[in-house]
């Protein structure tokens, strides 16, 4: 009978690139760009609201709108009076906004 005390653990350098195999894998599966952040521990990449709005194919007015409102979901990080986005919310929102019918409901929208 093999304990686990028996197996040898995988080093972390080894969990890590199997963690970046698998979000390509799935990136390319779901047709989503995976962060440039994966695998790297330099912490969450943040980016200014014009970069965000170019990111998301929206205007910078229409990012300011969903943070007033609320009602989009989208988080973001305010530095002072510079708004920030964290690359890997832009990516979850854009994952979490995919629909396979127009007759699907907007989330935040009359609900």
């Amino acid at each position: 009978m093999v304990t686990q005390s028996n197996r040898k653990r995988p080093s972390n350098r080894a969990m890590q690139q199997a963690l970046i195999v698998l979000g390509k894998a799935l990136s390319d599966k779901l047709g989503v760009p995976m962060s440039p952040s994966l695998g790297t521990n330099s912490g969450p990449t943040l980016i200014p609201a014009a970069k965000a709005a170019e990111y998301l194919g929206v205007s910078q007015k229409t990012l300011a709108n969903w943070r007033c409102s609320g009602t989009r979901g989208l988080q973001y990080v305010q530095v002072g009076s510079r708004i920030l986005y964290r690359l890997n919310d832009l990516d979850d929102f854009i994952l979490n906004s995919r629909k396979s019918s127009t007759s699907e409901k907007l989330a935040g929208r009359n609900a």
